[in-house]
């Protein structure tokens, strides 16, 4: 075979290979950004793993949520949720619950209607660790009352419900915040404060009823 048509037939050949290196390439960005378009479209993602089995009896929970008026900052209103297996599951139908605002209008949504939550993590000493997107903050109307009664609306459903849980820690966007939303703290993990609530706590109940 002459010495050129080897050299043309070498040439050809490296530039096949670079082509299909090439496509082979594109091919893989195209499936990522399918399976990423699926990941956030959701239309053959496997359902979420149910928060609460068919066989899980109801329990009754105290849902705390701003008073549109009245003399306590905080009022429960009484709803059910299923008794997991899992306090984090339990935990996360109780957010859920604050995340639907009340059934009443004596009472306000303490959460912004685009504030979700992220992730939820109950360490072994009880302190829920609870992150909510970055919407919690951005769009959280501020002002001190305002701030105190979304943090505590969370802090007082879970710790009240669930006795596992002693103390709740928000996260925003992943990350620790000084404040909700330029007054209230939340650098440390907070525990139940009953005090702007309509509600009497345990002990004392427990000391009238003798």
């Amino acid at each position: 075979m002459p010495r050129h048509i080897k050299i043309g037939l070498i040439v050809f050949g490296i530039g096949g290979a670079i082509a299909m290196g090439f496509f082979v390439d594109i091919v893989g960005r195209v499936r990522s950004m399918v399976n990423e378009r699926e990941t956030e479209e959701n239309p053959f993602k496997p359902p979420a793993q149910p928060l609460y089995a068919p066989t899980d009896p109801p329990m009754t929970v105290k849902i705390f949520f701003p008073a549109a008026s009245g003399d306590s900052l905080l009022v429960a209103e009484d709803q059910t949720i299923f008794k997991s297996a899992e306090i984090a599951n339990r935990a996360r139908q109780i957010l859920q619950k604050i995340q639907e605002g009340p059934g009443r209008d004596t009472m306000l949504a303490p959460l912004p209607k685009e504030a979700k939550v992220q992730d939820l993590f109950i360490s072994e000493q009880g302190t829920a660790f609870i992150d909510f997107s970055d919407a919690m903050a951005t769009a959280h109307p501020g002002g001190i009352l305002n701030e105190l009664t979304t943090i505590y609306s969370i802090v007082d459903s879970l710790t009240y419900n669930l006795p596992e849980i002693k103390q709740v820690k928000i996260l925003i966007g992943g990350v620790e915040k000084e404040t909700l939303a330029g007054h209230c703290l939340l650098l440390l993990p907070l525990e139940m404060d009953l005090s702007i609530t309509n509600v009497i706590p345990h002990e004392e109940k427990t000391a009238q009823l003798k």
